[in-house]
């Protein structure tokens, strides 16, 4: 009965041992059985190289991220001190529920902060102490409609508040619905 239990781990040591190389440049093993200790050597200094050359790519390719999140930022900032009237709204999600985990989750109130024509992405996060579930909603203010949706640059999976400039002058507040993404209720306001 034991030999049956131990089965399984057995076959997947097999394929994981049979997926990977175990020798530098992806040589083989009969071509790393027929190279010198030289060649060998040589080798492992190419591959150690490549891999010192792949962080590197990889530890820059973060850093241009990093400064383009920056500028994009100052940006917005800037775009929010300029906006004219009716250009800016600031929102409320508050009693939001995302669809994470095939379940329907709690999630913390947040705040948000629109100018026309720029997508801000924002974090959602489960409630409660104990939250292991997030999410970004990517949100966006046209002049007459928030839309909060589940990708960037999408009309895909969006919940929309659509209103008029004195609707949102007075202040507006509704439920908004993605399916299978978002459900809550959403609270706007023109900045003056």
């Amino acid at each position: 009965m034991t030999i049956w239990k131990s089965v399984p781990l057995l076959l997947l040591l097999v394929v994981l041992t049979a997926c990977g190389t175990r020798h530098p440049l992806g040589i083989t093993d009969d071509e790393w059985e027929a190279m010198s200790v030289e060649q060998r050597i040589q080798a492992r200094e190419q591959q150690a190289a490549l891999d010192k050359a792949a962080a590197e790519r990889r530890a820059e390719e973060a850093r241009l991220r990093e400064a383009e999140e920056r500028r994009l930022l100052m940006e917005l900032e800037v775009r929010r001190g300029e906006a004219a009237y009716g250009e800016r709204v600031q929102c409320v999600l508050s009693r939001a529920e995302a669809y994470l985990g095939r379940e329907w989750r709690d999630m913390e109130p947040i705040a948000l902060d629109l100018v026309t024509g720029i997508e801000v992405a924002y974090e959602l996060v489960q409630l409660g102490p104990r939250s292991r579930y997030s999410t970004d909603v990517y949100a966006a203010f046209d002049g007459q409609t928030v839309s909060l949706c589940r990708y960037s640059n999408s009309s895909r999976q969006c919940a929309r508040m659509p209103g008029t400039q004195r609707d949102y002058r007075r202040g507006i507040q509704q439920p908004v619905v993605a399916e299978d993404f978002l459900r809550g209720q959403l609270r706007c306001n023109l900045v003056y």
